[in-house]
């Protein structure tokens, strides 16, 4: 028939169409899509990708130490003390996730991490060198006797001088380090109530990082989410040494949750996403402490996101805050830094006075006495960076430096994985006068710088490479799908409209031509 479309076009078009409604649809929601797939490809299941290299890191991992070499501790405290850096020892860390234990019911698991450490050649020093640093047992049972009686503090005071402790102690960083080294104080403390020794297990040697090396007890037991359930990231801590709150805190630090406008940005964020969180209005779970294990970070950062990170040594969460933005490998980040209210002593930050533990003299530290078994240990940056400055003039030999000293994530913001990270941390010991205790009569109430910590993480040149490819694909997924719906449709309309009409060509010569047969009338009608 003239101008009739064949059934072959028509089935193309129809088809073309189709798919073109698809690519449209895809593109306008392909933000959920790929929040889709990635959600199911990061999520933490037996056998997959991200569950494989979460149990065992392929990524290298180093740990730096830098031990304080006290030199004039013969004139203190007629004189302040003078420190001389030593360092860094490398270790290259092994890490493993064991014990792993899966919940179904509530999507979470819970697992034990073994570590172990190994000196590397490259370190700037040997475990053999001598560093002279403060008397740490002889401070801890100090601290510890300061609410004792009259009679109580002078029996220690003449213990110390009985079984020869001195201000200092001098020994081969090897000891002081994973080794450890033997103190009568340690076999006196074994026979002591455990009132008196804050519930310290006994041990028969001392060493800043001592039973740590191959150890599954570091980090403690924890309980994360799988990030299986809609709305839920993987690696968020719910549990730690099983319990869903803060042992050695007070009131909202105890809780160490999320607080109610967190929770009202996350319900908002899912509801664009259309999606459901957790824990919103009490239907569900929430996540009980706060941040994740440091390998998982949510997705979608910008400059006004805080990122939030649970750390076992420090017993607590600390915040991130952005503090630059860069790029690199091709790769664009977030650099999040730790925030200065989260070694504030409350006078700008009032939410953390519940962590104080009594003694907040100084910003820029944390008192982590309470979960270091009552020893008078608090956290601060390496070389009191951001904190009272009170603190650095009190010793000699301290250099405070943003580059060397912060502790930040560089974070890929999309995707929400860490590039580089450099957590820094440094312990101090407090020490102050007792008139009651020779050893410490005339001492100064200071914190004294013992050592700090580089713990460094950076991805490799292939995962970045891999992550660029995904990056592209959810910048040029939505624009892809749409041209291609575009040419579809130009495809549907050529298919449709340009249809080829039929011509009839004039008849040779000689040829043919049927006529309609005349009639009689028609004939006579032509002959006249």
């Amino acid at each position: 028939m003239r101008g009739r479309t064949p059934r072959w076009r028509c089935v193309f078009a129809v088809v073309c169409a189709l798919l073109a409604a698809a690519g449209i649809a895809i593109s306008l929601t392909w933000g959920r899509v790929f929040d889709s797939v990635v959600a199911r490809q990061v999520a933490l299941v037996p056998g997959s990708r991200s569950f494989r290299e979460w149990e065992a890191p392929s990524v290298p991992l180093f740990m730096d130490v830098y031990l304080f070499n006290w030199t004039n501790s013969e004139n203190f405290p007629q004189e302040k003390p003078h420190l001389v850096q030593l360092g860094p020892y490398r270790f290259k860390e092994h890490r493993q996730h064991v014990n792993v234990t899966w919940h179904v019911n509530n999507g979470s698991m819970a697992y034990r991490t073994l570590r172990s450490w190994h000196f590397q050649p490259s370190s700037n020093g040997s475990l053999d060198d001598n560093v002279t640093m403060l008397n740490i047992i002889a401070a801890s049972a100090i601290y510890r006797a300061r609410d004792w009686g009259f009679l109580e503090q002078k029996m220690l005071s003449m213990s110390l001088a009985m079984f020869g402790q001195h201000m200092v102690v001098s020994k081969p960083a090897r000891e002081l380090l994973f080794e450890g080294y033997e103190d009568a104080l340690l076999d006196v403390a074994k026979t002591l109530p455990a009132s008196a020794t804050g519930g310290a297990p006994p041990v028969d040697r001392f060493g800043l990082f001592y039973e740590r090396n191959n150890s599954i007890t570091t980090d403690g037991y924890m309980e994360v989410s799988t990030g299986v359930d809609s709305g839920t990231l993987p690696g968020q801590v719910l549990r730690w040494n099983y319990e869903d709150y803060l042992p050695y805190y007070t009131g909202e630090c105890a809780k160490n949750r999320y607080d109610s406008r967190f929770l009202r940005e996350m319900f908002l964020y899912a509801t664009l996403r259309r999606s459901s969180i957790k824990g919103w209005n009490g239907k569900t779970r929430t996540y009980l402490l706060k941040g994740s294990a440091g390998e998982f970070l949510p997705r979608d950062l910008t400059e006004r996101s805080a990122v939030t990170v649970f750390v076992p040594d420090l017993c607590r969460s600390i915040q991130l805050t952005h503090k630059l933005s860069g790029e690199l490998g091709g790769l664009p980040y977030h650099r999040y830094s730790v925030a200065p209210e989260s070694f504030d002593n409350s006078t700008s930050s009032h939410h953390n006075t519940c962590f104080c533990n009594g003694d907040c003299s100084w910003g820029g530290v944390m008192n982590v006495s309470a979960c270091r078994y009552g020893s008078p240990s608090f956290i601060s940056l390496p070389h009191f960076l951001h904190a009272d400055p009170a603190l650095a003039a009190a010793v000699s030999g301290l250099q405070p430096d943003e580059d060397k000293h912060s502790f930040y994530f560089s974070v890929e913001p999309n995707l929400g994985v860490p590039l580089e990270v450099a957590a820094r941390f440094q312990l101090n010991v407090l020490i102050e006068p007792n008139p009651n205790i020779a050893l410490y009569e005339k001492v100064p109430k200071m914190l004294f710088p013992i050592f700090w910590v580089e713990q460094s993480v950076q991805t490799e040149a292939s995962i970045i490479e891999e992550l660029v490819y995904a990056r592209t694909i959810l910048e040029w997924g939505a624009t892809v799908c749409a041209c291609t719906a575009l040419l579809l449709l130009v495809l549907v309309a050529l298919a449709t409209c340009c249809v080829p009409r039929h011509k009839y060509a004039r008849p040779a010569d000689g040829a043919i031509i049927s006529e309609k047969p005349k009639d009689e009338a028609e004939i006579k009608l032509n002959n006249l």
